[in-house]
Parts: structure tokens; sequence; C-alpha cells
């Protein structure tokens, strides 16, 4: 989503550049919390040192909540008298108390601080109006990506995946993309393995498109079961996409998921876990079909549904990337973007 944004601005004639390398993210360290704050006093300063004779026009960050406050923004927004703007911030009052509540205050100081915020989900946008934030600085900014082209056709694009990755022409082709790491994403891949396991259809095979230090785990969980194409560039897993025919995840805790925007922004349907965020994605019954988040056999029952009929999958492809492109594209978001950014100072 980072890299999207970075795209959209510079198509919206604006010169970008990232500011600072500095990583705020951390796990509820307190002594953590303390050194990262004294690293961003001089991150400030150096900043403001190098642009006090010809300031930027406007700070933007993105995702900012309780785990990664932003300590630069606010203050050299400030000193600059320049426009702050925020994309996808959050607000979680369970951790005002908690171990991130020195980092979760800070959080909080800059969203109220920002002249404009741009929440992706219903979620977010619902916390900060009941944090009290005003609802004239919110404007929701649905996750976006650029579309890509399909119109080579799919016949090429599976002809392509089937060589590719040694896979059965005549078997169904389903894609997982996620990364490898511990957490919800290790546990949405337990609850695959359980789905598959439920399922145990000869005609599907499944390709899985990720890395990290999980993979091992993940890969004697889905032994026998998949393919494993690692990890992969943006424009390949494109290319796969829209040679496969399902993509399917279980999304534990998904704050929405790009990978499922590009599943339907390549025609490709989608069985996945009904999170939150990825219920605003994915029109279920008309893109996709969405599962209780967990559920393993409710999961197998839509994979197998969607397995069981080809007309379903190519109706449910075809009506997904119209959504994607009516809902989010980058012109849509883009359309956003610039109206917010003219109405800065």
């Amino acid at each position: 989503m980072a890299r999207q944004f970075l795209r959209l601005l510079e198509k919206l004639g604006h010169d970008v550049e990232i500011a600072s390398s500095l990583r705020t993210w951390e796990a509820g360290d307190e002594e953590r919390q303390e050194a990262i704050l004294e690293a961003s006093v001089r991150e400030r300063e150096r900043l403001l040192i190098r642009w006090l004779d010809h300031p930027p026009q406007t700070w933007f960050t993105y995702h900012l909540y309780h785990k990664a406050p932003d300590h630069l923004g606010p203050a050299i927004a400030d000193i600059l008298g320049i426009a702050y703007v925020v994309a996808e911030p959050s607000i979680s009052p369970d951790q005002e108390n908690g171990r991130w509540r020195r980092p979760w205050a800070h959080a909080r100081a800059a969203i109220e601080r920002a002249d404009a915020l741009l929440p992706i989900t219903l979620n977010d946008e619902r916390g900060l109006v009941a944090a009290g934030l005003p609802r004239r600085k919110i404007v929701r900014l649905p996750p976006f990506i650029d579309t890509p082209d399909v119109s080579t056709g799919r016949g090429d694009a599976r002809l392509a995946l089937v060589r590719d990755f040694g896979l059965d022409q005549d078997r169904v082709i389903a894609i997982t993309v996620a990364m490898m790491r511990p957490g919800d994403k290790l546990e949405s891949y337990r609850v695959l393995a359980r789905t598959l396991a439920t399922l145990n259809r000869e005609d599907m095979q499944l390709l899985v498109i990720g890395d990290g230090p999980s993979r091992g785990e993940i890969e004697h969980l889905l032994a026998g079961r998949a393919v494993f194409a690692g990890i992969l560039d943006e424009d390949s897993i494109r290319r796969i996409m829209a040679g496969g025919d399902l993509f399917v995840w279980p999304a534990i805790n998904e704050a929405y998921g790009m990978a499922i925007l590009l599943a339907q922004a390549c025609g490709c349907p989608v069985a996945a876990g009904d999170a939150p965020g990825v219920g605003e994605i994915v029109s279920h019954g008309c893109t996709g079909l969405l599962t209780p988040p967990g559920d393993a056999a409710s999961l197998a029952h839509a994979v197998s549904r969607l397995l069981d009929n080809p007309a379903l999958r190519r109706s449910m492809g075809d009506a997904g990337r119209r959504h994607v492109l009516r809902n989010h594209s980058c012109d849509a978001a883009r359309r956003v973007l610039a109206r917010v950014l003219e109405m800065q100072p």
C-alpha cells in the first residue's frame, strides 16, 4: 500500500521524497520506545536544518498507529508551517493503558494534529469518529491498486503458469499469496491446511506465493497439498493471478488484503475469511465467497462450490475486475487524494 501511495502522489505531479528511514515500530518494550524517541529528536533536527530554507509543501505519513507512532511529522509540520496528512491512521482504545501506552499517546497526538486523515477501512474511519476527531478532517480512501492489463487473455496466462510451476493443465489452479511469518499469517496458513484436509479434492492444485521465517512450518503444514513459488515481484504475481482459477485465503485478522484486491483485479474469484476489512473489498456472492473467520469447514465448502461451478468462477471473476476498476483503482483514489491535497494550505 505504501508503494501505491508513492506512485499515486507522483502521478498527481508531486516530487516525492522518502524523508527518513527511521523505523518507529516496536513490540511493546519501554526501553526500545525511549531509544526510538531519542533517535527521533536527532532525526528531526537533521531534517529541519536541511529544509529550513526550502521546506517541502506537505508531510505525508502512512500507517500511523500505536505500534508505529510518527515522532517526526507533527513537529516538523509545525515548525516549517506545512500541511500534515496521514493515510491509514487508526486509534485502538484498548491500547491506551497497555504496554504501548506511551507510543499510543504519541500516535493519538499526531492524529489530532493532522490537517487531513485518510482512513483505508470503514473500521478505522469509525474509530476516528468515535475518538472525537473532527469529521471535516476525515476523508475515506478505500484501498487501491494499479489495475493490470489482462487483455492478452487468461488462456495464455494459464499456459505460462502451468509451464513455469509444473502444474496440471486439467486441474483447477488455486492461488494463495501471503507472507510466512508468526502471528495472524501463520494462523491463516494453519486454517488453510485444515481447509485443504477437509476439502480433500483431487481436482484442485494450490500454488502458494510467499516467504518468511515460518516457511518451514508452513511447508510441513501443506506438505503434499501445495506447490511453493517463494517470494515473487509484483508483476510476476499479476501474471500468475491472471492464469489462476480462484484465490483462497483464510484472512485471520486481515486489515483488508492487497493480494485479495489484486486477485479480483485479475479476474480471479475469491474464497476468503470474512475479516472486517476483507468484507469491504469483496462483494460476497458477487466477486467471491466469504466465510466466518477461522472456520475451515465453511471455507472448504466455499472452495468446493467454486470448484463445482466453472460458470460461477467466470462470472465472479468478471464481476471482481469490474468492482476493482470502479471502486479500488488508482483513478478512483487519485480523485480523492487530489481533492484532499488541494484543500491543504
